[in-house]
């Protein structure tokens, strides 16, 4: 009895030393070898709000930001003066607000919304939800960016914030220059 409890104390003092060590131990950071390569981004069509249409092709050769977002989604509403200060200070960067109009409750929302939160950038509309499956939005609000040969350089999961686009920008921007 006496040689099991021993043997029980040892295991649990071994498993305690373990788990200190563990916790107490410093991270290694690994560098990759190489950078991971870029995905393509798929092919779309937008339909903007003034009813002309916008293509992958036709917005190649410049950085692009796609939002994806409703009216009635919270974090949606909750992003957009983010979205405006971005939209205000980076002019020359294309930004993009596609509404998945298809899950609208009405389609004039859509103008309202835009509206009363005084969007600046352009929109388009997702009536059919092309866009939607194109880029298998299943939730959002999603902010995806796409470099100027047409990959997809990052994605924001979530309200995204005017500091994140311009950090994500930078990035993309220095590396675009350093190559």
């Amino acid at each position: 009895m006496r040689v099991q409890r021993l043997a029980g104390w040892t295991f649990a003092l071994l498993c305690c030393a373990g788990i200190f060590f563990l916790i107490s131990a410093e991270p290694v950071v690994v560098e990759p070898v190489m950078k991971a390569e870029l995905k393509d981004a798929p092919d779309f069509t937008l339909m903007m709000q003034d009813g002309t249409e916008l293509s992958k092709k036709d917005l190649s050769g410049q950085p692009l930001i796609l939002n994806f977002w409703t009216s009635w989604c919270p974090p949606c509403v909750a992003e957009v003066p983010e979205l405006n200060q971005f939209s205000a200070e980076y002019s020359d960067i294309k930004l993009i607000g596609v509404n998945l109009t298809k899950e609208e409750y009405k389609k004039e929302n859509v103008s309202g919304f835009i509206e009363e939160h005084q969007v600046p950038f352009p929109i388009a509309l997702d009536e059919e939800g092309t866009m939607q499956e194109t880029f298998r939005i299943f939730t959002i609000p999603i902010t995806v960016i796409i470099t100027a040969d047409g990959k997809i350089y990052e994605t924001f999961f979530g309200p995204v914030t005017a500091d994140q686009l311009e950090k994500s920008m930078d990035r993309l921007l220095s590396e675009s220059s350093a190559s």
